[in-house]
């Protein structure tokens, strides 16, 4: 009985250790965002999907690609990120330290979108692995592809 009570105590520390854990991360990521925040000379352009306009950062480098939407608390309505590969294949995106929930395409090297997936904010557990070989990927409000009719086949103007 008393070896009981003292498991008890000690699964009830550890699990107020683990949330203390986790709100300091969540502190040191909420931090890190306002670090992190595109400033104001964050250069957009504008692409086309079925028409309808949207702006997006470019990510083409590692750097850029590797930093995407993490540590930002906000996209806004009509904005996105584009990643461009050097090459047609097979993608892979993760939501580490991504406070936003998105939707992701991915578009093959004709501009056709390939794939739609939507991302869960901060869940590390998953991979987001495209369906079709893509050249980019398309990061955008979820549901934002949803609300302007856009699907699996639509193309994108660049």
């Amino acid at each position: 009985m008393n070896s009981f009570f003292v498991l008890f105590l000690l699964a009830i520390h550890f699990a107020a250790c683990q949330r203390a854990n986790n709100s300091s991360r969540l502190a040191e990521n909420q931090q890190m965002a306002s670090e992190e925040k595109p400033t104001a000379a964050t250069v957009l352009h504008v692409i086309h999907i079925n028409g309808v306009p949207l702006q997006v950062e470019i990510a083409q480098d590692e750097e850029s690609a590797a930093q995407g939407l993490m540590h930002r608390d906000q996209l806004l309505e009509n904005q996105g990120m584009l990643f461009v590969f050097p090459n047609q294949r097979i993608l892979t995106f993760w939501m580490r330290n991504t406070f936003i929930p998105l939707d992701i395409a991915f578009i093959n090297e004709s501009g056709t979108i390939v794939d739609i997936q939507r991302m869960v904010p901060l869940d590390e557990t998953r991979d987001y692995i495209s369906a079709a070989p893509a050249l980019y990927a398309l990061e955008v409000n979820a549901g934002w592809f949803e609300k302007h009719t856009i699907r699996v086949g639509s193309k994108v103007g660049f």
